[in-house]
């Protein structure tokens, strides 16, 4: 599955090649191609860089100078501008940054819609006007969408700016439908009724879906609207627009029912996936026995099944990513010959028993409960000591990770196919899916949740619970039903999360549902600082889980030696909940203020 990506240089055209717009713009393909370069600026949160992850919310531990190390530190101007989703990388393949090509992205969709309104003649059908307008609206809204949530309000350009009509004013409002949104809610609106335009142009299914893997959907575009006024509706965007700290229920039920609008589109067009991809169950999940494919391949296919709504895809020529450092950003030595990210101990906590009851730390002593009798997807997330991959047996033991500076006794397994290693890397490629339906199924369940205060309550014109929604996640991984667990919940909150004794059970099911599923897809630290929860964290220290190994056998784990150690404490003062911007921008005008702290 391939996607054919448009030349980065697709400005800098030369006099001699007497190209003209008539040419570029009257002709689909040349349109197109100018409009492909938005295609290839998508990040991958895991694939941004060398070693750059966006797992910053202290769900990782990693060698210093990473960037889930700097991110732990507190340290967020070197995840805007040095390592990271958000400046460039070093390799030319992964070269975009969310805020680097932010305003040329802006402006390359803003000059494809002027030039559909422009006089000229073309050669163009109506529904291919269509596509490039649905596309240029889709990525208009995604852009903004990656941005506004994590450095908040913006001014929302939707012109091509010149000297004369610059608008750079951070703060602002925006009357609809009889209402005011203010700020970053009103940015949240825009970028909504992008996404909703956008999914009345686009197709449900692209023809020929190999030839263009990759491009949105109507799909895509209902599920970030989806998300977007998820964003808009949660503590921390509603407090900053109305200094209401809660949830904007008017905003929830929308979000419930684009939820609701997405599921339903996605499950018209099961079967109708690019050809050698698995079928999805009848609630449009990858079966367990494929689940893999969401990930990661190794037979030089695109990863993805149909519940990956978007995703960037992976170029499947050049460097092997199990050997490619700009690519690797979760790993240890053995089995990669790399040094990155591993997942931090209170993460792993988070995973429950197969029993749905939650992870005791009285467990770490006990070999048959540490890392077995878990969740399935503890498994699927996580290589433990002792386990053979390939020719590799892996020795995690206190010693081992010295030597090889890993942070904590797992390696990311999630991301790798199976028997991936260094010395073996088949033909693996893998991809960080940045919008999955199962992501849409729990966003379903805490809108409606939140909103009317019921898990058994559903959206108006659907029969499916906030119950239902999250029981269809679990199922999949053979989870026990949100009733039969829900007494496990109940006062019962994990320590050093981000977890209230005063949270109901099913907010706390809910929300470590999600951290769960959707594991180190740069999900996490977006969630704890909409709930405006991670402050909660801030000093508490990230711990590894440690052991040493029994004299006499060499893999062997000394149970009365297993302990947990502080590695860093994280860092999450008032000001991180929204990310510094550049200097650059903020002298660039004087209606554009840095935020708070920073």
């Amino acid at each position: 599955m391939l996607l054919i990506f448009g030349c980065e240089e697709y400005l800098d055209i030369p006099p001699e090649a007497a190209i003209t717009e008539d040419q570029i713009f009257g002709e689909y393909l040349n349109f197109q191609g100018f409009q492909d370069i938005l295609l290839r600026n998508i990040v991958d949160y895991n694939r941004h860089g060398a070693r750059a992850s966006h797992s910053v919310g202290g769900e990782a531990l990693s060698p210093e100078g990473q960037s889930v190390d700097q991110a732990n530190r507190g340290n967020y101007g070197y995840i805007v501008e040095n390592r990271g989703i958000y400046p460039a990388a070093e390799s030319q393949l992964f070269l975009g940054g969310l805020y680097l090509r932010f305003f040329e992205n802006i402006r390359v969709a803003n000059m494809c819609l002027m030039q559909l309104e422009s006089e000229r003649e073309t050669q163009l059908t109506q529904e291919q006007k269509n596509w490039i307008k649905g596309q240029a609206l889709f990525f208009r809204g995604y852009y903004y969408y990656e941005i506004i949530r994590g450095f908040g309000s913006m001014p929302y350009i939707d012109e091509v700016i010149s000297s004369e009509n610059q608008n750079m004013q951070r703060y602002w409002t925006y009357e609809k439908d009889g209402k005011t949104y203010r700020n970053t809610q009103a940015c949240f609106e825009r970028i909504a009724e992008d996404f909703q335009e956008a999914s009345t142009l686009l197709p449900s299914v692209w023809p020929t879906p190999n030839q263009n893997y990759g491009r949105p959907t109507s799909v895509v575009c209902l599920g970030f609207k989806a998300k977007t006024l998820q964003f808009s509706a949660s503590p921390l965007f509603n407090e900053e627009a109305t200094g209401s700290l809660s949830y904007n229920t008017e905003l929830l039920d929308r979000s419930a029912q684009a939820c609701i609008e997405t599921i339903n589109l996605a499950k018209s067009i099961i079967g109708r996936q690019p050809e050698g991809m698995p079928v999805v169950n009848a609630d449009g999940l990858t079966p367990w026995e494929n689940y893999r494919q969401v990930f990661t391949t190794s037979n030089g296919v695109q990863p993805g099944t149909q519940e990956v709504l978007f995703s960037r895809p992976f170029q499947v020529t050049g460097p092997n990513p199990v050997s490619q450092s700009a690519a690797r950003s979760h790993s240890i030595r053995q089995l990669t010959g790399q040094q990155a990210a591993s997942g931090s101990q209170m993460y792993l906590d988070k995973f429950e028993m197969s029993d749905g009851s939650r992870y005791s730390l009285d467990y770490d002593d006990d070999p048959l409960r540490r890392w077995d009798d878990r969740d399935k997807r503890f498994r699927f997330t996580f290589y433990v000591h002792n386990d053979r991959i390939d020719n590799v047996t892996l020795n995690l033991s206190d010693a081992k990770m010295k030597e090889d500076d890993t942070k904590n006794s797992n390696a990311m397994r999630k991301y790798l196919d199976e028997g991936v290693t260094r010395t073996n890397p088949k033909q693996a490629s893998y991809s960080t899916p940045l919008l999955r339906l199962s992501d849409i199924y729990l966003t379903y369940a805490e809108a409606v949740y939140e909103s009317t205060g019921s898990y058994t309550a559903s959206a108006l014109g659907s029969s499916m619970s906030a119950e239902d929604a999250v029981n269809i996640v679990r199922r999949r991984a053979g989870q026990p039903d949100v009733a039969t667990v829900l007494p496990f919940y109940a006062g019962n909150p994990l320590p050093r999360s981000c977890e209230l004794s005063t949270d109901s059970p099913f907010r706390l099911l809910y929300r470590n549902e999600r951290n769960v599923e959707l594991a180190y897809e740069g999900v996490y630290w977006f969630d704890i600082r909409r709930w405006k929860r991670a402050g909660l964290k801030d000093g508490i220290q990230i711990q590894s889980l440690r052991f040493d190994l029994a004299s006499g056998n060499t893999n062997t784990i000394d149970d009365n030696s297993v302990r947990r150690e502080d590695n860093q404490p994280y860092v999450f003062k008032n000001q991180h909940y929204l990310l510094p911007f550049p200097v650059s921008i903020t002298r660039f005008s004087l209606d554009f203020p840095q935020n708070p702290g920073w």
